[in-house]
């Protein structure tokens, strides 16, 4: 990036004096670049807050969370696919205690979301009380909140193909979908989301929740990008096979 930042400004006054078709593709190419890294940077920034929920300002202000804003503008529709999809192959298991006046909001709408989409889930007390209003059956917590490093309630974790252990090895694998209240649809999004960065979805939602990843470079390919700004054209054909493999 440092790199990038010495020569771009050269490669912009290169293009405006000179706006040669090889110099004005350079200036571009270095554009693309800099776009493309913060979207990855931009992508590591809501898996961060997923883990640590002292960061999320939804926790603060609602609805405000960089997760939620990341995946808004997705197709609702396949965000709801995707829903579909995960109840279909796992369930939510949901960490409340009974003093969180936002766990009790919270569980209504995990009410409404089995009736939408079957999504089944359970319930996992801290202190083993119900939240207020609450009537359905609970679990009491013996460590997995801890384990899993969630700090606030209500926590919702996604389990696909949940199994059952006996020995000292968990063979599940554990999804965070939120730390702290979420409304329905902003919930219907954050589970899309957790989906998001795994192998459980068909290619058909993927294709669609991933509508602003399409020609994105990947980090890898980004960081072993070898760019000369003293051959005029060159950055295009560097760049172009990388962009190209995401299309």
């Amino acid at each position: 990036m440092e790199f990038l930042r010495k020569i771009y400004p050269q490669l912009e006054e290169r293009a405006i004096n000179n706006p040669t078709d090889a110099n004005v593709s350079d200036y571009m190419y270095a554009k693309r670049v800099i776009f493309d890294k913060a979207q990855r940077f931009s992508e590591a920034v809501v898996r961060v807050l997923h883990e640590d929920p002292v960061l999320d300002e939804n926790n603060r202000v609602p609805y405000a969370s960089i997760g939620a804003r990341s995946v808004r503008n997705a197709d609702y529709q396949a965000q709801q696919k995707a829903v579909e999809e995960l109840s279909k192959i796992g369930g939510l298991v949901v960490f409340v205690d009974g003093s969180c006046r936002f766990c009790a909001m919270q569980l209504p709408i995990l009410d409404m979301l089995r009736r939408g989409y079957n999504v089944e889930y359970l319930v996992i007390s801290l202190d083993g009380t119900r939240p207020k209003g609450f009537t359905g059956s609970i679990m009491q917590d013996n460590g997995m909140f801890h384990k899993l490093g969630l700090k606030l309630t209500p926590s919702i974790v996604f389990v696909p193909h949940p199994r059952a252990y006996n020995g000292p090895v968990d063979p599940n694998k554990y999804l965070i979908v939120s730390q702290g209240f979420y409304a329905e649809d902003e919930l219907v999004k954050q589970i899309a989301f957790a989906g998001h960065d795994t192998q459980l979805l068909s290619a058909d939602v993927m294709r669609d929740l991933n509508v602003w990843d399409r020609g994105v470079a990947s980090t890898q390919d980004l960081n072993n990008l070898r760019l000369d700004p003293s051959k005029p054209g060159s950055f295009k054909e560097t760049l172009q096979p990388y962009l190209l493999k995401q299309y």
